[in-house]
């Protein structure tokens, strides 16, 4: 099989069709071809349309890799793969996820992933010419793809400069707002909130290519639009109003951070999220609220390790403008003073009980299991702390501000 100067000349009659390139490649191969971009949607795919399997099947009614498709892929390291490497692949039958006999290879340029070619094989025997023609085709669909990228770039630059006026709320103007995202192709229906995703590691283009990647291949989630600044990536969330949007939006933070973590093998990567509303005026506030949550986490890292949501933060929410007033007012809590000057002279615990009491809702056994000492011991010094404190642990209000203090003092105390 000898294509080479049929399919150098039937490429250059389709580089800017799409459609035309993935039924010249399907025909020189003899097998079904989906030509997807690098984030799995759908740029074209070939008329040949015979025993078809699953995965192609829901990829070509959705206009886009199923995600579950996606996962199987990255599962049995199929992904990892093809962006190590420019090589076409053989791919074997992956019945979990409905995918039959595949050659696969990316596209590039240079290092970047520009898109992806699938050709499925199941009634073919694959030799090496079959390889080179994929590699061959790989080179042509590069410069379709970058002849889009080409035209795209503009209206992008363009995009970020309205993204970054929502966030940061410089523009107030509803019709404005409107003429501009239908101008973008930006749906402001719904539920809006903003996503930010901090990064300790160095933001390299493999770092930015993963989270780029990922944001558009999981599927809980529809992202509007998206922007690095610095170590954090910044999205643009919509849900439905029909839809949990607050339960969607905590299971995409977390799905985004684990599969970052593994895929990159990252140890430390934080995501929060703002409230969430219905009017793109107010995506600035939902921003703001973002990066308040990621500067308590990092302030509070005990008491916020399992939250990412702006209403989840509780009272955590004003502890830094509580402390400010505090200072302005050069208050101190009576009552912890002495028993901290109790443990300073009797190198006691007795802060330290007080305060995982209380974070335990004043329940006696919890508190006890958590600091691993007997009940009585417990109770003991927590009588102890009545009389040196004059607190009266029946007294809510009283409660309420010891908890406050002692987690301003202990913040206080790490920073010194």
């Amino acid at each position: 099989m000898n294509h080479s100067s049929h399919m150098n000349y039937s490429y250059k009659d389709y580089i800017d069709s799409p459609e035309g390139l993935a039924d010249s490649i399907a025909e020189t191969l003899g097998c079904p071809v989906t030509i997807e971009d690098a984030n799995h949607r759908i740029v074209s795919y070939s008329k040949h349309e015979k025993n078809v399997d699953e995965a192609r099947t829901a990829t070509i009614m959705r206009r886009k890799v199923p995600e579950h498709v996606i996962n199987g892929l990255w599962k049995q390291g199929i992904m990892a793969k093809l962006f190590e490497s420019d090589q076409p692949l053989i791919v074997k039958t992956i019945d979990s996820i409905g995918l039959g006999h595949r050659l696969a290879v990316s596209v590039r340029k240079n290092n970047e992933i520009l898109g992806f070619i699938w050709a499925q094989t199941n009634d073919l025997s694959v030799t090496a010419e079959h390889l080179d023609e994929m590699k061959e085709a790989a080179q042509w669909v590069s410069h379709h793809l970058l002849r889009q990228q080409a035209k795209k770039k503009k209206t992008e630059e363009n995009r970020k400069e309205f993204f970054w006026q929502l966030l940061t709320g410089s523009l107030q103007n509803q019709a404005e707002i409107k003429r501009l995202a239908k101008k973008f192709h930006m749906n402001l229906q719904g539920q809006l909130c903003v996503a930010v995703f901090e990064f300790t590691e160095e933001m390299s283009q493999a770092v930015e290519r993963h989270a780029y990647y990922l944001t558009e291949t999981l599927h809980q989630t529809r992202i509007v639009n998206r922007i690095f600044d610095d170590q954090q990536l910044i999205l643009l969330v919509r849900t439905d109003n029909k839809e949990d949007a607050n339960e969607m939006n905590q299971a995409f933070i977390r799905e985004f951070t684990q599969k970052m973590k593994e895929r990159l093998d990252f140890e430390d990567l934080k995501g929060a999220f703002g409230l969430i509303y219905d009017s793109p005026t107010l995506i600035s506030d939902s921003y703001k609220q973002a990066l308040k949550v990621l500067e308590l986490k990092e302030q509070y890292s005990a008491g916020l390790e399992n939250v990412d949501n702006y209403q989840d933060l509780g009272v955590y929410q004003f502890l830094n403008e509580l402390s400010v007033l505090q200072k302005r007012e050069n208050y101190k809590n009576a009552a912890l003073t002495k028993i901290k000057a109790y443990d300073e002279r009797n190198n006691s615990m007795l802060l330290e009980t007080l305060k995982v009491f209380l974070e335990k809702n004043s329940n006696v056994h919890q508190a006890a299991a958590h600091m691993h000492i007997h009940t009585n011991t417990l109770n003991y010094r927590l009588k102890r702390i009545k009389e040196i404190g004059n607190v009266d642990f029946k007294d809510m209000n009283q409660k309420t501000m010891l908890y406050l203090d002692l987690l301003i003092y202990e913040n206080e105390q790490e920073d010194l």
